[in-house]
């Protein structure tokens, strides 16, 4: 039996899964801040500033004006990009000496409090036909 079993995992429920091992995931990445000796708290807040200010006006206007099959391969090219931009940033922390765990840990916080605060104003306050369909 597989997961893609419509009675069973439903487009809904897949989603609310997501939003659930995100938050879960936040919540990890903050507890490991909170137990840090001097945690980077201002990359979290730049981190959220910047991802609830670009990702979801970027993600409106893209889905306005992309077709869904462009959209589609932007999003595979921004997956390699960022895969690319991780890899470089950890070869960074190394050469300076930086605690890379503990900055992941802010920009995780930081994107998925950014990420939250998008789809909340996303569903109050953006227009209709820029609003993502609810699965």
């Amino acid at each position: 039996m597989s997961l893609r079993d419509e009675s069973r995992l439903t487009p809904r429920r897949a989603t609310l899964l997501t939003y659930a091992f995100l938050g879960l995931f936040a919540l990890l990445s903050a507890g490991s801040l909170v137990v840090a000796d001097s945690p980077p708290w201002g990359v979290a807040a730049v981190a959220a500033a910047v991802t609830a200010v670009l990702a979801g006006p970027v993600a409106w206007l893209v889905r306005d004006r992309l077709p869904a099959e462009r959209r589609t391969t932007l999003g595979r090219v921004v997956v390699v990009v960022a895969s690319l931009g991780l890899t470089v940033s950890f070869g960074v922390a190394l050469a300076f000496e930086v605690s890379f765990l503990s900055v992941t840990d802010a920009v995780t916080v930081g994107v998925v409090c950014g990420g939250a605060v998008a789809l909340l104003v996303e569903r109050t306050v953006v227009p209709e036909r820029y609003r993502a369909d609810w699965a």
